[in-house]
């Protein structure tokens, strides 16, 4: 089995598993990954229930389809993030009822979901938020990336739309999607008026030891 194949079948299990944790919904969220000089995404209109290997669609770093169906629409917005951070192999964009909820309610800005729990804090906080624009337009692909674009941002929400993880791989995209999302829980259980962790306390959370492969290990606080 070839190292392309391979990365279909992982790819389709991360799907099977964003849908079975209600992080997508419906024919709703993409995937994408980095394959050498081609990328890997999920094909428009088709649920990550049943998305297959044999269904997944391979463009080249323009988008310009190679292999499969017709890719996404959010394509640009994926490319446009790759291109980005070369460091960085896997991108997912989920629309997790909980997670577009709370995007309702908080303000677009570079630190938009409040530091509710140490975890969220240590391995996503600050996460910041787009205000809302046209799915799959050119404006959210440039915005997006460029959000994305420092090393130590890993997630990015949308505003009613959902959000933007990336990863070395597929399952530091789907921790960090899990990180968000239980945050995004907190805050809807507790209306917005959960109390906070303390500011004094977060760059001390940020300093504790992280493992040598951790890329959040050289952040700087």
């Amino acid at each position: 089995m070839n190292s392309l194949h391979k990365l279909k079948e992982e790819l389709c299990l991360f799907c099977h598993l964003l849908y079975e944790r209600h992080l997508v919904t419906g024919t709703g969220g993409n995937i994408t990954a980095r394959h050498e000089d081609r990328i890997l995404c999920t094909p428009s209109g088709v649920s990550l229930r049943t998305v297959e290997p044999a269904s997944i669609c391979v463009v080249d770093r323009d988008g310009k389809l190679m292999d499969g169906a017709s890719p996404t629409k959010e394509m640009g917005m994926h490319l446009s993030i790759l291109k980005k951070r070369p460091e960085i192999n896997v991108v997912f964009h989920l629309h997790g009822a909980h997670i577009i909820a709370a995007s309702t309610l908080l303000h677009p800005g570079p630190d938009a979901l409040p530091p509710l729990t140490p975890g969220f804090v240590y391995h996503a906080h600050p996460v910041p938020m787009l205000p809302f624009m046209i799915p799959g337009s050119r404006d959210l692909g440039k915005a997006a990336a460029e959000s994305l674009s420092t090393p130590f941002t890993h997630a990015l929400l949308l505003q009613n739309h959902g959000l933007v993880t990336v990863g070395k791989d597929f399952e530091a995209a789907l921790n960090m999607a899990e990180e968000v999302d239980e945050a995004a829980r907190i805050h809807i259980l507790t209306r917005g008026k959960a109390s906070l962790i303390p500011a004094h306390y977060i760059p001390k959370i940020k300093a504790i030891e992280r493992p040598v492969d951790d890329p959040s290990k050289k952040r700087k606080n």
